[in-house]
């Protein structure tokens, strides 16, 4: 089992790393939890997977090869909780980023800080922005 997940983590990140070539890397590709969404048009199942940020998208891609993309246009607000969709996992903060139909949630194994304020930065819909 743990040998199947080191190769499909090598293989998501080998993935990522072509599909994100010739975008500008905000914050690079590094290890995180898709938490499952409220908005319309998002997968609801949690997954693990590796979290990047560009100047045009929130992109995850799971270890499953799934690509989980939030375009920076379409997001309204980004905020931290520890409760998200009902899911409370003990020292975990989420990386919750809202959109006009609702929240997509993440974690992050970085500080969580850095992408709120990366996110905050980039995205032109925010409320007060």
């Amino acid at each position: 089992m743990i040998g199947w997940l080191r190769r499909r983590a090598e293989a998501a990140s080998k993935q990522l790393s072509e599909e994100l070539e010739g975008e500008t890397l905000v914050l690079p590709p590094e290890k995180g939890s898709y938490r499952g969404s409220t908005a319309a048009g998002f997968p609801r199942v949690k997954n693990a997977g590796l979290i990047a940020l560009t100047r045009r998208r929130l992109v995850f891609r799971t270890l499953t090869g799934k690509t989980i993309e939030v375009p920076l246009a379409s997001i309204t607000g980004v905020r931290s909780a520890t409760v998200f969709n009902g899911s409370v996992v003990g020292g975990q903060t989420h990386l919750i980023v809202a959109t006009a139909t609702g929240e997509v949630g993440f974690y992050v194994f970085s500080g969580i800080g850095e992408w709120v304020t990366a996110l905050t930065a980039l995205s032109p819909n925010q409320a007060g922005a």
